[in-house]
């Protein structure tokens, strides 16, 4: 494998994480009455509602250094969250290694973005 390939495959690999958290929105906010993705703009716990700092938002990341729970109310965070967010980035990572970086990867991985929430 090059060295582009090994970069190539990192930034798909993040790109995943990201998507996967926005995914974690569209779970979560969708099927509740009065929330869309657009509203509220920030991120909230679950069990407090404290807006979540952008700095808590990264990831897989935050959600190790915080130990699966909120900064504010020290609840655990359900790991759905993290567990979405692996799925959708090594999925993607899959689809690389198998088709490369061609358009059938991005028409998968588009897929993946809409069974993911489908699914959960």
């Amino acid at each position: 494998m090059s060295e582009y390939e090994i970069e190539t495959a990192i930034i798909i690999f993040v790109f995943g994480l990201v998507i996967g958290s926005f995914l974690n929105v569209c779970i979560h906010r969708i099927p509740n009455d009065g929330l869309s993705i657009h509203f509220p703009h920030r991120s909230l716990c679950p069990n407090c509602q404290s807006p979540v700092l952008f700095y808590d938002n990264i990831p897989i990341i935050s959600f190790l250094l915080l130990k699966g729970k909120c900064r504010s109310c020290h609840i655990r965070i359900s790991t759905i969250y993290p567990v979405v967010e692996l799925t959708t980035a090594t999925i993607f990572l899959l689809l690389f290694y198998h088709f490369g970086l061609t358009l059938k990867m991005i028409q998968g991985c588009l897929l993946v973005s809409l069974f993911i929430p489908i699914a959960v």
